[in-house]
């Protein structure tokens, strides 16, 4: 299915039909259906949104290679060499770019991808904080884990700048997440993930990351950036009344684990 959507974009819904004939197949293996739901627990769930792409290259595509023209970039086809300067990781909506000198400046960096306003979240870890930048915005947030400032998933930051880049809602010391859920927890995760100078970037919808061999997703659809539209999906549970404590991914194992536990 996520192969077809990719092509033809969220409203093919063949692929949804193919998906419920194969549910129905192991349902009907029960003498009813309303047998199997009583004795089991049944979770059915995707693993990410989508977002729709235009038939235009020119606007969907964001070619790293070219606004990152002036700097020396590792061709993907060979081991890195010495005089390699960037080395970028693309999935799609979202992509890693990677520092290979320490004379290089992220700051500069992030400068030239601020150019394109089509990249909507610019991400790298700056002593103990994190830094974010925005194509469409000309200030900067920065963040830590800790403080006084609290998330609608019970985790508590220190926050300074301006919360619009992240398009957070703070009120009362209370954070709201809108356009990208959990974008905090996530970034944070992502930036902390692993070892090296690198940073984190995220395209609006409708966009995607174009590098060297990657694949190009026109006229369908593409995910992997922090978006809701790429966050959200949909997740049914029949045979119980329990649910997760929160709607995220991260929350499934614990939730499983208590109801294998009851």
């Amino acid at each position: 299915m996520d192969l077809r959507v990719h092509n033809l974009g969220p409203y093919d819904v063949r692929g949804i039909k193919q998906i419920d004939k194969e549910i129905q197949k192991t349902l009907n293996l029960y003498n009813s259906w309303e047998e199997a739901v009583k004795k089991n627990i049944w979770i059915v769930m995707g693993d990410n949104g989508q977002s729709i792409t235009t038939w235009s290259f020119k606007d969907v595509e964001i070619n790293l290679n070219h606004l990152l023209s002036d700097y020396k970039i590792h061709s993907i086809n060979k081991p890195v060499q010495d005089d390699d300067e960037l080395v970028i990781a693309v999935n799609q909506r979202m992509a890693y770019i990677y520092l290979l000198n320490d004379r290089l400046s992220i700051d500069r960096l992030a400068y030239t991808l601020r150019q394109d306003s089509r990249i909507d979240v610019m991400a790298w870890k700056e002593d103990e904080h994190i830094k974010v930048v925005s194509g469409l915005h000309s200030d900067e947030l920065k963040f830590s884990r800790g403080g006084e400032v609290r998330d609608e998933y019970y985790q508590y930051w220190t926050i300074s700048g301006n919360p619009e880049i992240l398009d957070l809602k703070i009120k009362q010391d209370i954070i709201e997440y809108r356009d990208f859920p959990d974008a905090l927890a996530r970034l944070y995760g992502a930036l902390n993930s692993h070892q090296g100078r690198f940073l984190v970037v995220n395209a609006k919808p409708g966009c995607e990351f174009l590098a060297k061999k990657t694949p190009v997703h026109i006229g369908g659809a593409c995910h992997g950036s922090l978006h809701k539209e790429d966050s959200i999906t949909p997740l049914i549970v029949a045979g119980t009344k329990e649910l997760p404590k929160f709607n995220r991914l991260v929350d499934m194992k614990g939730y499983i684990f208590t109801l294998l536990n009851s």
